[in-house]
Parts: C-alpha cells; sequence; structure tokens
C-alpha cells in the first residue's frame, strides 16, 4: 500500500495543477497513513479525480484493512502576513 502511495505521490506531482502531494507515515503505528493533494483550482482536483491514474488510488484504497477516512477541503480564501498584522492591530497588540 505505502509502495502504491508513494508512486501515486511522485507521478501527481508533476502533474500540471498540482501544488502539494505527500505521503505521511507514523514510525511507531503501522497503519496509519495520510496522503495529501493540495490542487490550484477545483477544475483540476475534477480532471485529476476522473483520471485513470486516481483510479490506482481508490484501487490502492480498497487495499486497506480498514475503511479509509476521505476528506476533502475547500479554501475561499488565503491570506498571509497581513492577516497577522491586521488582527495584531484590531487586538492592541
Amino acid at each position: 500500500m505505502i509502495d502504491i502511495l508513494r508512486t501515486m505521490e511522485s507521478l501527481t506531482r508533476i502533474k500540471s495543477g498540482c501544488q502539494c502531494c505527500c505521503v505521511y507515515q507514523q514510525l511507531n503505528i503501522t497503519h496509519a497513513v495520510l496522503y495529501v493533494e493540495q490542487w490550484e483550482s477545483r477544475e483540476t482536483l475534477q480532471h485529476h479525480v476522473r483520471s485513470s491514474m486516481y483510479m490506482r488510488l481508490l484501487t490502492a484504497m480498497e487495499l486497506s484493512s480498514e475503511e479509509p477516512e476521505i476528506q476533502f477541503h475547500e479554501v475561499s480564501e488565503t491570506r498571509g502576513l497581513e492577516f497577522i498584522e491586521e488582527i495584531r492591530s484590531e487586538s492592541g497588540g
């Protein structure tokens, strides 16, 4: 399973629109694996999910001994340092 996810990580990272793809595994818990993808837009994510390559990821999840937990998070806004400055100035800090 980990080998499949690592292969997916390498192939997904180079796809157009992919901002991040990582596999995390806890060293002391052999069955805890986190696979994360980040896409520049909903459209690039949807294109990826429809791809034959994504089918390989779904197949890997079916190999899991436990039911995988799948979550999709959509971010409506991304802010940087100006957000910290704004909050700190509001609190008088």
